[in-house]
């Protein structure tokens, strides 16, 4: 039981540095011609958007005229909180 706690760890944990990597892309891809970082952040986007979307539908009538998405950060903090828990 203690392998699978630490795969599903490990796992978590990849998974919150892809949605840093996506956070961090989206800031910078509309300001870049390289194909390369464009991909990345298409791919990084697919894997991360389904788990967002529905934090955003919660968050939009709350932060619909402040501008930021908040999303990823209530993300990365439900992700920590259940790592922390295995």
């Amino acid at each position: 039981m203690d392998l699978l706690a630490f795969i599903i760890s490990r796992l978590l944990r990849i998974y919150m540095l892809i949605v840093f990597v996506n956070v961090f892309l989206s800031w910078i891809v509309f300001g870049t011609q390289n194909l390369t970082v464009r991909r990345i952040y298409v791919l990084t986007n697919q894997i991360v958007d389904p788990v967002l979307q529905p934090i955003r539908n919660v968050l939009q009538p709350m932060s619909r005229n402040i501008g930021i998405d908040f999303s990823p950060m209530v993300l990365l903090f439900l992700l920590y909180i259940l790592t922390s828990i295995l």
